[in-house]
């Protein structure tokens, strides 16, 4: 067996060189802090996996929004297997703190990981940073969940992918809880 080629990634808007406070507030967040929904309690900034139990305890799942794209880029700008296990990993880790006080949780993130490594012999076949393709797998999940749940994982205020899930999800009267305290972050 050959090592799979890298892949290069495509969104230019989430480099790993964004700057963490400009990402944020350039890509919409901000406006996600004032958004109306925050007034009707469906946006709940400094949530725990208390507060999220307290809300879906054995109930419908969550859906467990974690970044990808920029957590599983090498230095060389590539796709790395590496990196996107240390993705997945600590994704994982957010299912299990929820599964210690009685909630389900949907990771897409431990899920695509997954099916990509074990796809990607002789070569990778999945594009992991197509994101017409990502978006339309998760979709499904997103609309199955009670809420979604953003930890505070590195990388978390500049993902796009994050962003559109929290607004799909918003649009759609879902809470949405996010670990942060603070815009700035």
């Amino acid at each position: 067996m050959t090592a799979a080629a890298p892949l290069p990634v495509q969104d230019a808007a989430t480099s790993p060189g964004a700057s963490a406070s400009g990402a944020f507030l350039s890509n919409g967040w901000a406006a996600l802090r004032r958004h109306p929904a925050g007034r009707a309690d469906l946006l709940r900034w400094g949530a725990t996996p208390a507060l999220v139990a307290r809300h879906a305890r054995w109930g419908r799942p969550v859906y467990m929004a974690t970044p990808y794209t920029l957590r599983a880029v090498g230095p060389d700008g590539r796709w790395s297997r590496d990196r996107s296990e240390a993705a997945m990993a600590e994704a994982a880790r957010e299912v299990a703190r929820l599964l210690e006080v009685g909630v389900t949780a949907i990771s897409p993130v431990v899920l695509s990981a997954a099916a990509l490594h074990a796809t990607m012999f002789p070569r990778l076949r999945i594009d992991p940073f197509a994101p017409v393709l990502w978006e339309d797998w998760c979709r499904p999940l997103l609309t199955v969940c009670a809420a979604v749940v953003v930890p505070e994982i590195r990388g978390w205020a500049q993902s796009t992918g994050i962003r559109h899930e929290v607004q799909s999800a918003l649009a759609a009267q879902v809470p949405v809880f996010i670990y942060a305290s603070e815009v700035s972050r």
